[in-house]
């Protein structure tokens, strides 16, 4: 797995067809101030999952989340 920077509270969301990569996953890490330059493509969501760190924690979507988001990692 790639080195990722580390930043303040970041969490891992990620995106099911979002308009940049139609048709695939990306989870995406964000900070307090927003998302990131760091990504992961990929094809399916458990090829998503393994691209968090083992020691994040699950967190479903919520209703009011974008359409786009499947489920965040803190």
């Amino acid at each position: 797995m790639p080195r990722v920077p580390k930043y303040d509270l970041p969490m891992w969301v990620i995106y099911k067809n979002p308009s940049d990569f139609p048709g695939k996953f990306v989870a995406r890490l964000h900070t307090v101030d927003g998302p990131t330059t760091v990504h992961f493509i990929a094809d399916t969501l458990e090829e998503a999952r393994k691209c968090i760190p083992r020691d994040f924690v699950f967190l479903p979507r919520f209703e009011q989340d974008e359409r786009h988001i499947v489920e965040t990692w803190i």
